[in-house]
């Protein structure tokens, strides 16, 4: 008999999408009413995340900052957070080396999909796959909230660690 729990560790990158709980690493925060709420489909869930992630477009960097503490700008790693939270209703740590280590579902590079959390150099960038060979990020060396490129033979593509599937 499979579990609920042994379904989740052995899901491949093509059934976690269907799964509607939580993906590792991540609490519900009920306090706040997301973009998408947990039953949205996976195509509401793309667009809520990539809609609250332009929103910030522009925002400074500003290490250590997450406006959900009423600090403005943000890091990379806190902007992902702030995103999903207001996105998603997920709340999950803003340092990006335990985005990197124990947060969403590690799925190939090749399955990579919109609203996707992208892991760079083992953790030292984070930044969220938007499609059409780009992701939306904080810092980068750009300095703020902005796009830049995620396609094969890109700076950043060649920095890839790992992809996180978050819903």
């Amino acid at each position: 008999m499979t579990t609920a729990v042994g379904a989740f560790t052995t899901a491949s990158a093509s059934t976690v999408s269907s799964v509607r709980s939580l993906p590792p690493g991540v609490h519900y925060d009920y306090s706040i009413h997301p973009a998408a709420p947990l039953s949205a489909s996976v195509q509401a869930k793309e667009n809520a995340v990539l809609s609250v992630a332009r929103s910030k477009l522009g925002t400074p960097y500003i290490w250590g900052h997450n406006e959900d503490r009423g600090q403005y700008g943000f890091d990379c790693s806190n902007f992902t957070s702030y995103v999903y939270h207001h996105a998603l209703g997920y709340k999950l740590s803003g340092a990006s080396q335990v985005q990197y280590h124990s947060v969403g579902w590690n799925i190939p590079v090749s399955a990579m999909r919109p609203g996707d959390l992208v892991i760079f150099d083992h953790g030292g960038h984070v930044g969220i796959y938007a499609g059409h060979g780009e992701m939306i990020q904080e810092g980068g060396g750009i300095g703020k909230v902005g796009y830049l490129k995620l396609a094969p033979g890109s700076y950043w593509y060649k920095h890839i660690t790992t992809v996180k599937r978050m819903f």
